[in-house]
């Protein structure tokens, strides 16, 4: 999608793949389903610097592997950023695909042996919160736009840039006449969504956790 107002970022930009990834790490680092999934490192002694680093390193090879199929994209001052795609756009193929792949990068450039061990492990583990085909099935061969994450630069809170990133995708599904599709894990973010038209149409839980996945719709208008 080339949307008005927005940066469709290429996958030779690396060096604003990595700048928009350090921003948004910060944003993705505030997650609850984040935070649940690095505190399995607590046992190793991680850091949140430490922390942090693997955030970041998330996204750069979300948007890595992302980029090829127009599902990076920006505000042209780095206010904001969205990973988001068509799902045409993909080929065929669901995203969860193209995350694996990132992900075995990621673990393969950046992770020690014990931080995979216990983050594949955790991941294992929150399963039942982590479902983010959910969309697949329901929409039945017909287009639609998952986020599958949105970040605003901490510095830029507050300045109206999460509407300026959210405006040109919502009008891009109102005018082709498809629903947009997301995931979130706390009463903030859901609140926040349901502003912009999205409702909350299913909740993942498991006992062993206390956060819990709020998987929402937004109709076109």
């Amino acid at each position: 999608m080339q949307l008005s107002g927005l940066v469709t970022v290429q996958p030779e930009q690396t060096k604003t793949i990595d700048k928009l990834a350090s921003m948004m790490g910060v944003s993705f680092l505030e997650e609850p389903w984040t935070e649940v999934w690095l505190e399995s490192l607590d046992a190793i002694g991680t850091t949140d610097e430490r922390k942090l680093e693997i955030s970041r390193a998330i996204m750069k090879y979300d948007f890595t592997v992302g980029a090829p199929h127009e599902c990076c994209y920006m505000l042209p001052n780095f206010a904001a950023g969205a990973g988001a795609y068509l799902s045409s756009d993909l080929e065929g193929r669901i995203w969860n695909d193209l995350e694996d792949e990132a992900i075995e990068m990621m673990a393969n450039a950046v992770l020690t042996e014990a931080e995979k061990a216990a983050l594949f492990q955790r991941a294992d583990e929150m399963e039942g919160i982590s479902n983010f085909k959910w969309m697949v099935d329901e929409t039945e061969g017909e287009a639609f736009i998952h986020f599958f994450s949105l970040g605003v630069n901490r510095d830029m809170r507050g300045s109206g840039a999460f509407r300026r990133l959210m405006t040109p995708f919502l009008e891009y599904a109102d005018a082709h006449g498809i629903n947009c599709y997301l995931e979130c894990y706390s009463d903030h973010l859901e609140s926040l969504y349901g502003h912009f038209g999205f409702r909350t149409v299913h909740r993942f839980r498991d006992p062993a956790f206390s956060v819990y996945e709020r998987a929402m719709v937004r109709e076109p208008r």
